[in-house]
């Protein structure tokens, strides 16, 4: 019974990582790059603008760049191999993610845009969904949120890249 629930439940987080669709464009660009520059953006954290989130928590500024880097990190581990992304501001092409939410269990919704060097949207795929944590402070649920969201993101991107014609 151990098994059938946990096959059931794989299954189910696969159909979630894998239900996406390509908004508008193509990631056909992306096929030939090997590195693309990434940024972060956060629009609402816990139902409130960044600033607004700082306030309540204290530490968000302080923690905000290791939380860029878990997403990242964990987003290169789901693109295992078919590109890399970082911090290379010479790139033709800069992926944004841009989050729309982070609820109070640190679950995450955003969207993923890829852009040119003249900041035009070649791509969007939206509503990239992430869990949070399950206990601990409101910054660790958003750093857990940070890692499943990021490898969720990375996921989704490889597919959409090598599925590109």
């Amino acid at each position: 019974m151990k098994r059938c629930t946990l096959i059931f439940i794989a299954s189910l987080f696969s159909l979630t990582v894998f239900a996406q669709q390509l908004e508008r464009g193509s990631l056909l660009p992306l096929q030939s790059e090997n590195r693309v520059n990434f940024s972060m953006d956060f629009l609402s954290v816990h139902g409130m603008t960044e600033d607004d989130f700082s306030i309540y928590e204290k530490d968000w500024y302080k923690d905000k760049p290791g939380i860029v880097a878990k997403f990242l990190t964990y987003a290169n581990k789901g693109l295992v191999n078919t590109l890399t992304l970082g911090h290379y501001p010479a790139s033709r092409y800069t992926v944004k993610a841009v989050v729309n939410d982070i609820n109070v269990q640190g679950d995450y919704l955003c969207d993923l845009i890829v852009v040119d060097s003249a900041e035009n949207e070649i791509a969007r795929i939206n509503d990239i969904r992430g869990r949070g944590g399950v206990w601990g402070t409101k910054l660790n649920l958003i750093k857990d949120g940070a890692e499943h969201t990021g490898e969720n993101f990375g996921l989704i991107l490889r597919k959409f890249i090598r599925k590109a014609r």
